[in-house]
């Protein structure tokens, strides 16, 4: 599994120099609550989804040993990071703007956010490839929180501008998420000395790779949704 984690880092180094978390320290107090009106709505689906895959497709119901427990603990957690996001709604004023089941439904799938519903849809997917294997679903889980941390430390700086502006503080896209992940990170020592077969370590390699392919193409969209006066380089995601 170290091959697989180092990985995940190397990968990770790659995409810290991608645009948006370097023009996301561009957006001033005069643009950001428009930037959050954006961006909010959009991750109704996704953080959702992502509840669902934690519990559906991660968790394993009985666990027979520290490595499952250690999933269990933290994809528990995970899976209330929704109500963060509910009350960052309500204090950007969206939540009551949804007055009936057809505005909710026009929101969680309009066409602006189908690329973000194609990411997190390839995240279950993944996550479904992993079966029961405990290494599996730690490395797509892995590949997956490490990216989280990358992008919730960048929306941790819109959160502080939004709450220099407004005086009011976001947690899902503020500091409380992101303390979370790291505060509840598995412990992934115990995972460092498990030896994969040439066929897992493959499929678990693939797992990485596929998983930073398509947040790549997530950072691309919302950076083109962001600064949509800015061009980035267009490469299909489907």
């Amino acid at each position: 599994m170290k091959r697989v984690f180092n990985e995940i880092n190397e990968r990770k180094k790659k995409l810290l120099n991608h645009k948006l978390f370097l023009d996301v320290h561009t957006i001033t107090q005069e643009q950001v609550i428009e930037k959050m009106n954006i961006w909010a709505p959009l991750f109704v689906h996704l953080t959702m989804t992502f509840r669902d895959i934690n519990k559906m497709f991660y968790q394993f119901p009985k666990p027979k040993n520290e490595m499952e427990e250690a999933i269990n603990a933290h994809t528990e957690i995970d899976s209330t990071h929704w109500n963060l996001l509910k009350t960052d709604l309500q204090t950007l004023a969206i939540y009551n703007n949804v007055k009936n089941y057809g505005d909710a439904m026009s929101i969680i799938w309009q066409d602006a956010g189908a690329p973000i519903r194609n990411y997190i849809y390839h995240v279950m997917i993944r996550a479904q490839m992993c079966e029961d294997d405990v290494c599996l679903r730690m490395t797509a889980l892995e590949a997956g929180e490490t990216t989280v941390k990358m992008f919730f430390n960048t929306t941790k700086y819109i959160a502080n501008i939004y709450q220099t502006k407004t005086g009011k503080k976001l947690h899902y896209f503020g500091d409380q998420h992101i303390e979370s992940e790291v505060d509840n990170a598995v412990d992934l020592s115990i995972f460092e000395q498990q030896k994969l077969n040439q066929e897992k370590l493959d499929k678990a390699l693939h797992i990485v790779s596929a998983h930073f392919d398509k947040f790549k193409c997530f950072l691309d969209y919302k950076y083109s949704i962001t600064f949509p006066d800015k061009v980035i380089p267009k490469k299909s995601c489907q």
